[in-house]
């Protein structure tokens, strides 16, 4: 599986992994634009003439090989066979009853050992997964992964990378793309976006504030706090009217 960029029409080989970590946004290393590679699919690496593979509209169906029953031996049952006429007549066996031996190793006896053992490695998975989620009462009471309300946030949350293009749908829309990543080795609060528009003189042309809610897609994420090295795809669509901004800048409060 490949992608080509829409910017310089770079061509790279994808993995199921790069498609999952940013739901398909990914940034070109030659001219650093922004695109969705999931519009920019290739089933081998493209060349100038080849185009992007689309879809129909409808979901694919998915088919599984059938399985065949293989046919069951016929049993037999030896009551129905005739005996040998010259057979003598045998003696009906006495049924035997198995009785466990008082001496010997009793099998249910020995699981306890082994479901103890079980247990005691859940107790200490459950108890390092609450020493690490930030607002857990264990990462209060030995203050790991506390949330940190009085750093500044542009001092730690850096923005890897950042986009602006025209909406696909509206055209007095812009869509801005951008990544974070909180540096830092502690948690910090999700902080409130400021975006600045600027036409091609510098002049400012619009302010808009965004609480955590209005961009973060999973709104139970923002009692947790930003994690330390997590990296935040934010995809943000802003309607600027008549006046197409040459550019735009982020800020964090």
């Amino acid at each position: 599986m490949h992608t080509r960029c829409p910017g310089c029409q770079a061509g790279y080989e994808l993995t199921a992994r790069l498609l999952a970590e940013a739901s398909g946004v990914v940034r070109c290393g030659n001219c650093g634009k922004t695109f969705n590679t999931l519009s920019h699919l290739f089933d081998e690496f493209p060349g100038e003439e080849d185009e992007p593979i689309r879809g129909g509209g409808m979901p694919p169906l998915l088919e599984q090989t059938e399985l065949v029953q293989t046919e069951l031996p016929v049993l037999v049952d030896e009551a129905d066979e005739p005996e040998p006429e010259d057979s003598e007549p045998t003696a009906a066996a006495e049924p035997v009853v198995g009785l466990p031996d008082e001496n010997g190793w009793r099998a249910p006896g020995a699981l306890w050992p082994a479901v103890s053992a079980a247990l005691l490695i859940l107790l200490a998975v459950q108890t390092w997964v609450l020493w690490q989620t930030p607002g857990s009462p264990l990462a209060q009471l030995t203050g790991s992964g506390s949330v940190d309300g009085t750093v500044d946030p542009n001092e730690v949350i850096q923005i890897i990378s950042r986009d602006m293009h025209r909406h696909p749908s509206l055209d007095d829309a812009m869509v801005i793309s951008a990544n974070l990543r909180n540096t830092s080795q502690f948690t910090v609060d999700w902080p409130v976006l400021e975006v600045r528009f600027y036409d091609a003189s510098q002049q400012l042309l619009g302010v808009r504030r965004l609480e955590p809610g209005q961009y973060l897609h999973d709104e139970r994420r923002i009692d947790s706090g930003m994690a330390p090295e997590t990296i935040v795809p934010l995809v943000m669509e802003f309607v600027v009217g008549a006046t197409e901004p040459a550019g735009f800048r982020v800020r964090f409060y």
